[in-house]
This record gives structure tokens, C-alpha cells and sequence, in this order.
């Protein structure tokens, strides 16, 4: 399993890859992440199938994802000969560049709601590399340069992405406006998901989802597996680890207080697998998130 972590995005808060490829299933294999950033992610190539907030979507060409700061989501790409995987993305921390937006009320309402609300559409389809918001992502680095100084280069990110939130704002508006409003049923592993987001904070029983959902446990540990390519227990490792470091950033609980409210009343088994997955303990974590920016 790879690590599942979040960018350091105290000390680096833009970061953008432009028409990265993958050419074969080795040189692509994702599980579920999160970033400490919202990231934008264009798909220029390539076909699959995104996880994001217990919903499955098609991926498919021409397709822009919005994933929200620490929001757990999995990509999983379908890679073939004569069919890479090919994107461009953008992730930045919020909360650097809202300061830039004080005097555009709206734009700062709006750029609001993109980072923190709830998005009923967090995928927008159809959207052609001609259309001027595919322009201004990929037409990043004919405006930086490396040997841009550092409060440069952060005008230059806080221009980029005022003229990017105004872009997206009719888009979305659009998108929201024709909302279904009878949601679709939930797939069984959606139907698995939702039940995790419900009970992370306790001890993990299998045989407790299974008898919700119905099923045997087997049954439900390779339907997971094979929908997702993530067994049941790294999603659960996943989703506590993500709500740690929220805890640990946001709020001032006690390491075993956060430990214990996802479900790891061990403190030692806590920063350990913390560790392993972030490549520092919990409270390294938290001083590294406090330090200036």
C-alpha cells in the first residue's frame, strides 16, 4: 500500500504537475489520499473510476475533479496500451490565498463554498482543453518561473487563482442549478463506505456491516476489494488517519484524545501506525503544521 498522506502545504501551499502521464498500470497505482489542499484535477486521457465521499463517478477525458482540503478520494484508472493516463492539476492551501479576496466579497464567498461546503457535484464533465478554465491551468508555466522569488511567486498564484475561482463560479452555479433532485441509490460498496463514515470512531466489526448490509462477512471484505482494489480495513486506516490529522491541526485535543476518538484507544499502536503512514509521529506532525509560514 502506498502512503496515505497530505502534502506539507505549510511550508509549500501551491503545487501543480502539467499533463503528467502514466503509460502503464505499474507506473500508476493509487490508493485512497487525502491533501492537506484543494486540488483540481483535469483529465486530459484516460478512463476509470473515481471514489470520493462513499459516491463512485466514471472517469473519462475531459473531465475537471474538485477534491476538498483533507477529503478522501481514490482514482482508479484503467490503464492500457494506447491509453495512458494523462493530467494536469493544480492543489493550494486555502487559507494562504483567501487573504487575497478580501476586497472581491463575492469571489471570496464563492471560493468559500468551493474549499468548505458541501459540493453536490464535485465532478464537472464535457469540458474541452479549449474551454477557458482547462487554458488558464495549463497555461501555468508560461507565468512561472523558478527563479521567481518567493513573494512573487505567490502574487503570481493569488492572480491564477482569482482568475480561476471567477471562471469556475458560472460553471458550478450551473452544475448546482441542475442538481438532480432525487438522488440516485447507493451502490453496495457506497452503501460499505457510508456505514465506515458512521462508525470509524469506534472498534471496526466486520460482522456488524455485514449483518446491516445483509451480507457475509467474506462476501463483503471481496466485494470491497474488488470494487475499490483497497481492502476494508486500509479504507477504515484511511479515513481515521484522515480525520487525525484534521484533529491535529484543528483543534487542541491531547494526541490520545484524538487517538481515541477514531476509534485507536491505544496511544502507542496510534503514533505508530501514524508513522508508518506519514513518516512522522503525531505530534511531529502538529508542530510542523504550527511552525510560520
Amino acid at each position: 500500500m502506498k502512503r496515505i498522506g497530505l502534502t506539507g502545504m505549510n511550508r509549500k501551499p501551491f503545487f501543480y504537475r502539467l499533463r503528467k502521464i502514466a503509460e502503464t498500470q505499474q507506473a500508476y497505482d493509487e490508493t485512497f489520499h487525502a491533501h492537506q489542499g484543494m486540488e483540481l484535477q483535469y483529465i486530459h486521457a484516460g478512463e476509470g473510476q473515481l471514489i470520493l465521499d462513499q459516491r463512485t463517478y466514471r472517469i473519462e477525458p475531459n473531465m475537471l475533479c474538485l477534491f476538498q482540503p483533507f477529503q478522501l478520494h481514490r482514482l482508479r484508472m484503467d490503464i492500457r496500451p494506447h491509453s495512458p493516463y494523462k493530467r494536469s492539476f493544480v492543489v493550494f492551501e486555502p487559507a494562504v490565498y483567501e487573504p487575497y479576496l478580501q476586497s472581491l466579497p463575492n469571489l471570496q464567498a464563492f471560493f468559500r463554498t468551493l474549499c468548505q461546503d458541501h459540493l453536490p457535484k464535485p465532478v464537472i464533465y464535457r469540458l474541452p482543453e479549449e474551454h477557458e478554465i482547462i487554458r488558464t491551468i495549463t497555461g501555468l508555466d508560461d507565468h512561472m518561473r523558478p527563479e521567481d522569488p518567493d513573494e512573487l511567486r505567490q502574487e503570481k498564484v493569488a492572480h491564477f487563482l482569482i482568475t480561476l475561482i471567477r471562471q469556475l463560479l458560472p460553471v458550478l452555479s450551473d452544475i448546482r442549478n441542475k442538481t438532480d433532485s432525487m438522488p440516485r441509490p447507493a451502490h453496495r460498496v457506497e452503501q460499505i463506505m457510508q456505514w465506515i463514515e458512521r462508525s470509524y470512531m469506534k472498534q471496526f466489526r466486520l460482522e456488524a456491516l455485514a449483518q446491516e448490509l445483509h451480507l457475509s462477512p467474506c462476501h463483503v471484505s471481496h466485494l470491497f476489494k474488488e470494487t475499490t482494489g483497497t481492502s476494508l480495513s486500509e479504507y477504515v486506516k484511511a479515513r481515521r488517519l484522515r480525520q487525525a490529522c484534521v484533529l491535529l491541526t484543528m483543534s487542541e485535543l491531547s494526541v490520545a484524545e484524538i487517538g481515541d476518538s477514531i476509534g485507536l484507544e491505544n496511544t502507542s499502536y496510534f503514533c505508530k501506525i501514524f508513522k508508518e503512514n506519514k513518516g512522522i509521529t503525531p505530534h511531529q506532525y502538529r508542530l510542523q503544521w504550527q511552525r510560520p509560514k
